[in-house]
């Protein structure tokens, strides 16, 4: 049981360690710094090499074989240490590697170039992350679906009281005197109706 806490604490250590360096790496250009740099260190390794005795360096008494790699390897930590500028070390980088091919081992044996030209195009392309707005996404599809309750129509608001449905009775007793309506002669348009004169009979 003595074992079992030491473990613990070292996973919960770890966890936070690799939670941090997560963040870290988020906001600067990683990979792009990594590639470089690693391009330095491997055209600095070319130089080192020896073929029977015979060494793979050029430039002027073997200074360029130092001064590339000290450039690619600064500008790698540049863009992770100072991201603000991190085009300005990308474009250094990327013309330091280019001109590798002709100042040390044709630029590491093309693997140097290759790395250091794809690690400035990383960090030259590298944009900061958009800040979180503080909200999750259910918040916020919730807050468009909702319906407003502002949105009613007015006609239904201004009537308190619904309409009550009128009766059978009262429905027929409409119509029929509409009906008859329909079929009688306007009393206004009615001409003065003739008296018949009384008989003489009577």
């Amino acid at each position: 049981m003595a074992t079992v806490a030491p473990r613990r604490a070292q996973a919960v250590r770890f966890r936070d360690g690799w939670s941090g360096f997560r963040r870290w790496r988020r906001t600067r250009p990683f990979w792009g710094g990594l590639l470089t740099a690693t391009a330095g260190l491997e055209i600095f390794g070319t130089t080192q090499m020896s073929l029977q005795g015979l060494t793979f360096q050029l430039g002027p008494t073997g200074f360029l074989s130092w001064l590339i790699p000290t450039i690619l390897v600064t500008c790698g930590l540049l863009m992770w240490f100072k991201p603000q500028q991190r085009v300005f070390y990308a474009v250094v980088a990327a013309v330091t590697a280019l001109f590798s091919l002709v100042g040390v081992n044709l630029g590491g044996f093309f693997f140097g170039v290759l790395l250091g030209t794809v690690g400035g195009a990383l960090g030259f392309a590298w944009v900061p992350g958009a800040p979180s707005t503080g909200g999750s996404v259910g918040e916020v599809h919730d807050d468009e679906t909702t319906p407003d309750s502002s949105t009613e129509p007015e006609s239904a608001a201004d009537d308190p009281q619904p309409h009550e449905p009128a009766d059978d009775a009262t429905v027929r007793g409409e119509q029929e005197g509409r009906e008859i309506d329909l079929g009688s002669p306007d009393p206004g348009r009615r001409g003065p109706i003739a008296k018949t004169p009384p008989s003489s009979t009577s």
